[in-house]
């Protein structure tokens, strides 16, 4: 896509409302592609928003074939906080059961049939719920830097007034970023991370550290209809490729783990041009349109990406 002065990308963004088990959210949304194209719903990390897609809404090598659809979890970006429930009185605190419903609650709002669903971190990790309770509601999961478990996050000062936790969280992520990444994107990924309400990002990870945990329940998902993908960075150490490869081969039939060489744990904003690149051969496993299987590592030259730093 052009980004010469005056281009206008045509990326819409607009509100839907969503009932999740009574309490009506109004979600913020973005969208690019063909109103007939396959749905692809995107969901962001812990405590971010869905500006980390804009790089995917922006490739029309992808959006013209797919109705790319990136949103706000509630709490999060433009999606304020239920106007229905007295929610400033306690604090906000993810669990799977929500977390869940929510996403599927966004796909029927939003009418989507047989959509994929792909998300990154504690959006990779809850493919599992995903695959475990609403297997019909999908044609493919894709859970980036995905694992059955991942302890520790959850840390009480993440939300103290002494602590600048937007400064705390931006720095946090960069550990996690590859140091192949444009410096200029993983500075964006940052930066992103400095827009989160105090809270939010804790809130997240009460979820992804405390209450996700599938090492004892892996086989008791049925991935033979609806495909899971766990596709984990080189460069994570908190879900590494190791972790995706335990989901799947605890899982089974149906489940494939796929390593990404050179690139770490927010790969569609850290390197937009080499996610976007392997996202594109992840969905043509999915759509029966690539020959051959899918390699258990992707690397740059898979998809014709160069690494080699520019003079």
């Amino acid at each position: 896509m052009s980004t010469e002065p005056g281009t206008v990308e045509p990326i819409t963004g607009k509100y839907v409302h969503v009932d999740v088990d009574g309490t009506d959210y109004r979600i913020y949304f973005e969208e690019n592609g063909p109103d007939d194209g396959i749905p692809l719903l995107c969901q962001h990390t812990a405590g971010c928003n869905n500006q980390e897609w804009r790089h995917l809404l922006a490739d029309d090598d992808i959006t013209d074939e797919f109705r790319v659809i990136a949103y706000d979890l509630p709490f999060h970006g433009k999606s304020v906080p239920p106007t229905s429930d007295d929610w400033w009185e306690e604090d906000y605190e993810l669990d799977a059961e929500q977390f869940a419903a929510t996403i599927v609650g966004i796909a029927d709002a939003l009418d989507l049939e047989d959509p994929i669903y792909m998300g990154s971190s504690m959006g990779g990790n809850i493919t599992l719920e995903l695959a475990d309770w609403y297997p019909d509601r999908f044609r493919a999961l894709i859970g980036l830097e995905c694992g059955a478990y991942s302890p520790g996050f959850h840390i009480d000062w993440l939300d103290h007034p002494h602590v600048n936790t937007t400064e705390v969280n931006a720095y946090s992520c960069w550990g996690l970023m590859a140091k192949q990444s444009p410096e200029q994107t993983r500075r964006e990924t940052m930066y992103l991370y400095e827009q989160g309400a105090t809270g939010v990002f804790k809130g997240d990870l009460y979820y992804y550290s405390v209450d996700h945990d599938y090492r004892e329940k892996l086989d008791q998902i049925d991935a033979s209809e609806c495909p899971l993908y766990a596709v984990n960075g080189e460069y994570d150490y908190l879900t590494d490729p190791t972790d995706g490869r335990e989901v799947a081969d605890g899982i089974g039939e149906g489940a494939t783990a796929v390593e990404m060489s050179d690139i770490g744990h927010f790969p569609m904003s850290e390197h937009p041009a080499l996610f976007n690149g392997y996202l594109s051969e992840i969905l043509a496993d999915i759509t029966g349109d690539r020959e051959g299987e899918l390699p258990e590592t992707l690397t740059p030259e898979d998809v014709g990406v160069d690494l080699t730093p520019s003079s």
